[in-house]
């Protein structure tokens, strides 16, 4: 395998992967590290690198035991996104911190607004036309977590009855529970979404939340193909010949966009997700930009060639402070590698690059050579494009 040479300062990872069709490839990841650095008065953040970038993710992390909690973070190690992931995690703060019964949050990415309905704790209670839900009790905070959202999974007489759309929710009850249940109490979601509000007791809808949809949920587990018996004995551990790229994508659908053009930037705001005594306005806005992280391949037969590093995955941590972001690119393995070389060129540095590079590459009788990614090959006409 080829040698990754890393000339950043961020955590970064060189390694091999094979698609559905068993086409090989070498893949390069890089996980930067932001904090978020927010001005009280009016909510506007700015990213700062963090003096410590975290590592890479290596395997999902969840908030808890895996199979009973919600993802925080997913495993940095996959192939490759066909999307732009943007999850946000956090807390739901009702406004002015003062407790209330129910209120919205809400985030903004580009110009796509997401939001949902947080409520403190509720029941399902029986009555003689069947359950209908109770008033809720007030509360000023609430962990955006998809525990607190619709689903659940329940074993009635060792068999197994799980929401298809969160696996590890609450308040979601199968008519085979309601028929062994004598009580007339049960406790209900806390966390809705305004697109799919709650409809009956055994009624399930899509995951509420803006985190990290779980692998083997609805809506995501039908990206995996078919892993039946003939997959089982024919091709098990490669990939079921069906399957697409789309699972490797965790942000909910509405959190998924195209990649962002080189040099862009993304767009986030997000409202409630803060407390007011540390943001009197609970709204806070800021820009992820993307950066110049790119790669330098050189070839087995001599020559080299530079790619950029595509923004796939932007994390979100309201609580911690932080943005994460993954930034990725596969290359091929007929380029017959010899040695990746990562490379970060800041913002502020992109024009006299460029010009250094116009200035000695077409020399011949200059040694140094100075690479530039595809992206600082010609000067943008504008750079906030985005998906």
């Amino acid at each position: 395998m080829a040698e990754l040479i890393n000339h950043t300062a961020f955590p970064a990872l060189l390694y091999d992967a094979l698609d559905q069709h068993d086409a090989g490839f070498s893949v390069v990841a890089a996980h930067l590290s932001y904090d978020l650095l927010i001005r009280p008065e009016d909510g506007a953040a700015n990213l700062r690198f963090c003096e410590e970038q975290a590592p890479l993710c290596m395997a999902d992390e969840h908030y808890g035991e895996p199979d009973r909690t919600s993802t925080r973070f997913e495993s940095d190690i996959v192939p490759y996104k066909p999307r732009l992931d943007v999850v946000v995690n956090g807390t739901a703060y009702a406004p002015g911190d003062k407790p209330a019964p129910a209120f919205g949050v809400a985030i903004r990415i580009h110009e796509r607004l997401r939001s949902l309905l947080v409520c403190g704790p509720r029941d399902w209670k029986r009555g003689l036309t069947g359950w209908s839900l109770t008033d809720p009790a007030p509360i000023a905070a609430l962990p955006l977590r998809y525990e607190y959202a619709g689903g659940g999974l329940h074993r009635i007489e060792n068999q197994d009855y799980a929401a298809a759309s969160n696996v590890v929710g609450m308040g979601w009850y199968p008519p085979e529970f309601l028929r062994q249940f004598r009580g007339d109490r049960l406790p209900a979601p806390q966390i809705e979404s305004h697109e799919h509000r709650l409809g009956g007791i055994s009624d399930e809808t899509p995951a509420a939340g803006f985190g990290f949809i779980g692998r083997g949920w609805r809506g995501r587990i039908d990206h995996a193909g078919t892993a039946d018996a003939a997959w089982q004995a024919e091709r098990h551990p490669l990939l079921p010949r069906d399957f697409r790229m789309e699972f490797w994508n965790g942000a909910p659908p509405a959190q998924q966009f195209e990649h962002p053009r080189p040099l862009g930037s993304v767009a986030i705001a997000t409202q409630n997700l803060v407390a007011a005594r540390d943001v009197p306005g609970q709204g806070v806005h800021f820009t992820v930009p993307v950066e110049s992280v790119f790669v330098l391949v050189g070839l087995e037969r001599g020559i080299g060639l530079t790619r950029d590093l595509i923004l796939d995955t932007i994390v979100v941590d309201m609580d911690a402070r932080k943005v994460h972001c993954t930034y990725r690119v596969a290359l091929a393995e007929e380029l017959d590698i010899a040695e990746v070389q990562l490379r970060y060129i800041a913002a502020d540095e992109r024009d006299a690059q460029r010009e250094k590079a116009a200035r000695m590459n077409p020399d011949p009788a200059v040694r140094e050579f100075v690479p530039l990614p595809p992206s600082l090959m010609t000067k943008p006409a504008g750079q906030a494009a985005h998906g």
